[in-house]
């Protein structure tokens, strides 16, 4: 994905590949994203004419700019690097109306969970050592994370029942749009199950998910915009082919 945050830089989300970029693994056994030294399995941040942030947190001594190549040598990391440890951070969704850059991951699981991670900078966010907050491939039972990894905000595990297991587009709900319960939701898209989740604003223990639309299959990207004098929902599908589908407030 890629998003202009609110400091005017660019966030782009990189998978880890599937296969190691070394040949070591693949799927749940690929640790690019743990390695400092490449541009896989991250959250970047760069300035609009391809600069590197001053701030981003990984400049210092011993990092170097990856992005002509993709990777340096092993004792070094990447300035581009904003986040690290993901295995497919498919979405990001920035909240228009936070004084800051605020933001949201959508990853797809491997075997066991999807979840959605809060942007921060210098998180590590675990793969492929957690996937949803517990151990890699771990359904239940799950423990605190070690040291210096980031749980995510929201998780929810396969399920044969509901068969909702691929997480796809986020967006904040504009507030004022829609009554007042919907103010600082969020909305998810699932694409096997084909159905659009809100979770309440962030600060509501414990957090679940409300069924917001069903039967959509193939969902892809939701976004807020321009209708009529107020917002609607869009969002993407490859139903009936690929389709555009608006979801408005009529009262």
């Amino acid at each position: 994905d890629l998003e202009i945050g609110k400091d005017g830089y660019l966030y782009v989300s990189v998978g880890d590949g599937g296969c190691d970029y070394d040949g070591d693994g693949c799927a749940g056994s690929n640790d690019a994203a743990r390695d400092g030294n490449v541009l896989v399995g991250k959250i970047l941040r760069i300035t609009l004419d391809g600069g590197i942030p001053p701030d981003n947190p990984l400049v210092g001594p011993n990092s170097a700019r990856c992005a002509l190549v993709g990777q340096i040598e092993s004792q070094k990391v990447c300035q581009e690097t904003f986040a690290s440890g993901l295995r497919n951070p498919f979405r990001m969704a920035f909240d228009p109306e936070s004084p800051g850059v605020k933001f949201l991951i959508n990853e797809p699981g491997q075997d066991a969970w999807e979840e959605i991670n809060e942007g921060k900078a210098g998180a590590d966010y675990g793969w492929n050592v957690r996937e949803g907050g517990c151990v890699n491939g771990r359904p239940r039972d799950c423990a605190d994370p070690e040291g210096g990894l980031t749980d995510p905000v929201f998780a929810y595990a396969h399920s044969e029942e509901s068969e909702c297991d691929v997480i796809t587009g986020g967006a904040f709900v504009p507030r004022g749009i829609w009554p007042a319960p919907y103010d600082g939701s969020y909305l998810f898209g699932d694409f096997a199950c084909g159905g659009i989740f809100r979770l309440s604003a962030q600060g509501a223990e414990p957090r679940k998910a409300d069924l917001f639309l069903a039967d959509d299959p193939g969902i892809v990207h939701l976004l807020f915009g321009p209708y009529e004098s107020t917002q609607a929902l869009y969002f993407t599908t490859y139903d009936n082919g690929g389709e555009i589908r608006r979801v408005v407030y009529s009262g």
